[in-house]
């Protein structure tokens, strides 16, 4: 077998790779973060490198992707074949420019944790180690052997000061030393992103808040992609397990040296995830979940030790797995629900959460009946031909003018690099008012366009597009259009189903309440716009953020939130979109956008 070099930079890593081994094949094998959100199917054209050497020629696919960049070193990854020594830069913001949501809508929870400390340090006489028995020792059954062992130790070496951490009443350790403390961390896994916060079990206080990329993207920008990895090959999912555990593990040492605490005092960790991330974090296949009739593994809440998972805590700490309701209406929105109360809320709300799938609830007088509907990744800036993550550079914000100037607003005020979801939403949206897109969603003739609108109006590889940003070659194409099209028109009639199925329509709605990352910058006015909802919910539109940690976070700071939050997802009744005989006709009419659409 002949062997080569590839160089990759700014890592400055150097590794060997097999004759006709592709650029990701190798990135991946050197451990390397390199997104590939089709999995190397060639069909994002998003896992763009700088590259030089021995490279195979640019194929079909590469050229259609590539014919348009003013770099003659550019390649994709999935399609370079090394031939020869190679030397590789990595292009974008990378994970440190990465933007997502930290916080989100919370209702008010009592400190009451279900991991606590005990303390009791008084040790001077025998009638104070009758008190340690009676404020400790007599809350425990004597079955554990271990614990008690080091217990003794201790006692030898004139040990004067003694603490509990207990979960529900179970012994977990004993801390000897003064000064040790409890803490614990809310965690939401979500498709794209992963966000943790860690808090102080003692008081509930927050102690900071960490974000990443999900290091799944690698294999796949939504859960489908992912699946089909874990299926195709042998140890898929150990992989995926592997990636994502040590993203957590990477967060969890960067909240504890922010405050320089120490990661052995982490004791639980609740983590909310859609159903496909959890079980691709307990290393179970997802296969079912790919195929009719769409069958979890498991859906009810998990504990976990620490150890066994691999987490990077204290090995005597409990991984808390939150339950789901479905195959795609995961634990993420049942703990969405929770956070904004909505088991509670004495009006009509609807809850969507918008992603690569959009996972909405609708809520009225104490009944739940949810859906989930596949948005596809064009939502959030990808499979989008100048499309981007929220990141350093992305234009996360246009507005036209009345003389047809287009206004960007990027994400670090620099120059544009692409477009992310919210940036993409709102051009749309405003293409539409001012009739570039008509309400088919095709762009209009160039003729019919105020000059200053007309002029972004050009030809690329003989289709036209609409140029966003003549300095950096960013555009907008008929078929960016297309994607946006069919996510929203999905989402748009898989609410109206959930509303038909308990006899309400969206001018009966109390409240319309959108979840996730999504709703970082964006407006009310550009869900309108694109005709995602009627222009009578407008008013009714309230962004809530990430409530999925939100939820995680009650579950951590009160052992009640737990019992709610299973009651929720029990509740939840499931409205299987692709088995409803009227989606087809409905979903026809909600891809129009506003200026045509007929009502539904």
């Amino acid at each position: 077998m002949q062997l080569h070099e590839i160089t990759f930079w700014p890592q400055g890593i150097t590794v060997t790779a097999a004759d006709g081994t592709t650029l990701l094949q190798a990135a991946r094998a050197a451990g390397l973060m390199l997104e590939a959100p089709c999995d190397g199917r060639g069909t994002c054209g998003k896992c763009q490198v700088k590259a030089g050497g021995a490279l195979s020629d640019p194929n079909e696919t590469e050229r259609k992707w590539l014919e348009q960049q003013p770099a003659a070193d550019l390649r994709l990854a999935c399609q370079a074949r090394i031939h020869g020594p190679v030397r590789v830069e990595f292009l974008g913001a990378g994970e440190e420019g990465f933007v997502t949501l930290t916080e989100g809508h919370s209702t008010d929870w009592p400190l009451d944790p279900p991991v606590y400390k005990i303390v009791s340090d008084r040790f001077a006489s025998p009638d104070d180690q009758r008190a340690m028995d009676m404020t400790i020792m007599s809350q425990f059954p004597a079955s554990y052997p271990l614990l008690l062992q080091e217990l003794a130790a201790n006692y030898k070496q004139g040990m004067t000061y003694l603490a509990a951490v207990v979960n529900r009443g179970k012994l977990l350790d004993w801390h000897y030393q003064p000064g040790r403390a409890c803490y614990g961390v809310a965690l939401d896994i979500g498709t794209t992103s992963v966000v943790a916060e860690l808090f102080d079990l003692t008081n509930g206080s927050s102690l900071g808040v960490r974000s990443c990329l999900n290091p799944q993207t690698e294999f796949g920008g939504d859960v489908l992609t992912r699946i089909a990895f874990t299926a195709k090959q042998a140890d898929g999912t150990r992989l995926l397990q592997a990636r994502i555990m040590a993203g957590i593990n990477r967060l969890l040492a960067q909240l504890t040296a922010d405050r320089q605490l120490d990661s052995q005092d982490i004791y639980q960790v609740v983590i909310a995830g859609n159903t496909t991330m959890q079980h691709l974090l307990l290393g179970v296949a997802p296969n079912s979940l790919a195929c009719a009739p769409y069958r979890p593994v498991f859906l009810q809440q998990v504990e976990v030790s620490a150890a066994e998972l691999g987490l990077e805590i204290s090995p005597r700490g409990v991984v808390t797995v939150l339950p789901s309701a479905a195959a795609f209406v995961g634990a993420d929105i049942v703990a969405g629900l929770l956070a904004v109360g909505l088991h509670n809320y004495p009006h009509t709300a609807l809850f969507i959460d918008i992603g690569t799938n959009g996972e909405i609830v609708v809520c009225q007088d104490g009944v739940f009946v949810g859906t989930s509907s596949a948005a596809g990744p064009a939502l959030e800036g990808m499979n989008i031909a100048c499309g981007c993550r929220a990141e350093q550079g992305a234009i996360e914000g246009v507005s036209i003018a009345n003389d047809g100037t287009v206004g960007l607003k990027v994400i670090g005020n620099g120059l544009p690099r692409g477009v992310c979801g919210s940036g993409l939403i709102d051009l749309i949206s405003e293409l539409a008012r001012c009739g570039v897109i008509t309400a088919s969603g095709r762009f209009a003739a160039p003729e019919k366009l105020p000059a200053a609108l007309a002029s972004r109006m050009v030809d690329v590889d003989g289709r036209p597009v609409f140029v966003i940003s003549n300095e950096e070659q960013i555009f907008l194409s008929q078929k960016d259009v297309r994607q946006v099209q069919l996510a929203k028109g999905a989402i748009y009639t898989a609410m109206h189903l959930l509303l038909k199925e308990i006899n309400i329509c969206f001018e009966d709605v109390d409240e319309i309440l959108v979840a996730g990352a999504f709703g970082f910058h964006l407006k009310p006015a550009s869900l309108v716009g694109i005709g995602l909802l009627p222009h009578t919910c407008q008013s009714k539109i309230r962004f809530v953020g990430n409530t999925a940690k939100e939820g995680a976070k009650a579950v951590l700071l009160n052992s009640q939130a737990s019992v709610a939050l299973q009651q929720i997802g029990q509740k939840i009744k499931i409205m299987e979109l692709s088995l409803h005989p009227e989606f087809q006709n409905y979903f026809v009419q909600a891809l129009a956008f506003p200026a045509g659409r007929s009502v539904i």
